[in-house]
């Protein structure tokens, strides 16, 4: 297939687009390269587009088989810098990209929301686990722009045209387009080079949380599979929920001990911080994923942060932080 892929340079980007490269589709590339072109400027054979994914053209969709829309204002603190922004790119310009891709033909469009639209202000301490078709009622820009998005894209499907929707959890693990202010690789990273992890609320935040190997397979198997199934549809894609207090434990037993590594777990009772799960039967009925365990997944944040403890402190490496910092320009 002929694979268009928004986004494709960032952090779950760059690993799928190997992936789909391995799987011997052709890959068109859509990114502004905001945080540079490191993590795909050894790969020859995708073809590159430099910019925002409104330059999309008829043409290009024309003889595109498949869109995967991951480009947006990602992470919550980075929405609130600008809250129209974050609606103008990851709603409304992500809805008139699928409005393109439909009046080109194009056979499947995929769009990367985000399991934190279940999250609301009365979500109790012990959350219940959101399914697809429950009832949302999202409080932040980001989390508004991502079900705003879904209802647009929605609204557009009809027999010829049957989009999927990817809710994610938190994604984890290492990538070509590094990120450590995610909760799991944040854990690893102060771990290795602080030797300690510093935990809010008790620890008793629930999250459902996304390896990130995973996250890339889901998006293949959802232009792989037999519109039937996918087409039309929404899914949480999970690999579990976890609260932070075991995750921090995790965490601290996969690497303690490694290289000379102690470490010690910091609780503390303030902070705010999103919590909820979500089911994710449907997906493993329908995706059937092949899992690597956590402690896989710990050990080879590990290895990426011991090769690159001198710059991890780099606001690359933390979409907030470089977005804070960009606007200072």
């Amino acid at each position: 297939m002929r694979v268009l892929v928004t986004g494709g340079a960032g952090y779950v980007g760059s690993v799928l687009i190997r992936k789909l490269l391995n799987k011997k589709h052709d890959v068109i590339v859509f990114d502004t390269l905001d945080f540079g072109n490191e993590s795909i400027i050894s790969l020859k054979d995708i073809e590159l587009y430099i910019g925002d994914f409104v330059g999309v053209g008829r043409k290009t969709l024309q003889r595109t088989d498949a869109v995967i829309h991951l480009a947006g204002v990602s992470t919550e603190p980075t929405s609130q810098y600008n809250p129209r922004q974050t609606d103008l790119v990851n709603h409304i310009n992500s809805v008139e990209l699928a409005k393109k891709a439909k009046e080109a033909g194009v056979g499947r469009f995929i769009y990367a929301s985000s399991c934190s639209i279940y999250f609301t202000f009365d979500t109790p301490l012990n959350p219940p686990l959101s399914k697809e078709m429950d009832a949302v009622n999202p409080i932040s820009a980001y989390s508004l722009s991502k079900r705003a998005a879904e209802v647009g894209i929605m609204e557009l499907a009809d027999n010829h045209f049957q989009p999927t929707i990817l809710r994610k959890g938190t994604v984890y693990g290492v990538s070509p387009r590094m990120r450590y202010d995610l909760i799991l690789n944040s854990f690893v990273k102060d771990l290795v080079t602080k030797g300690k992890i510093k935990v809010h609320c008790n620890g008793e935040i629930y999250r459902p949380i996304l390896d990130i190997d995973e996250a890339a397979d889901a998006y293949i198997s959802s232009i792989e599979l037999p519109i039937a199934d996918v087409g039309g549809k929404i899914f949480n894609v999970v690999s579990r929920n976890i609260d932070a207090k075991s995750l921090a434990r995790t965490a601290m037993g996969a690497v303690e001990g490694d290289y000379g590594i102690t470490g010690q777990i910091d609780i503390e009772p303030v902070g705010i911080a999103r919590n909820y799960m979500a089911d994710f039967t449907e997906y493993k009925k329908v995706f059937k994923p092949t899992k690597r365990s956590l402690e896989e997944a710990i050990q080879d944040l590990e290895e990426n942060v011991l090769i690159n403890r001198m710059n991890v402190d780099k606001t690359i490496y933390y979409n907030d932080r470089h977005y804070a910092e960009t606007r200072k320009r």
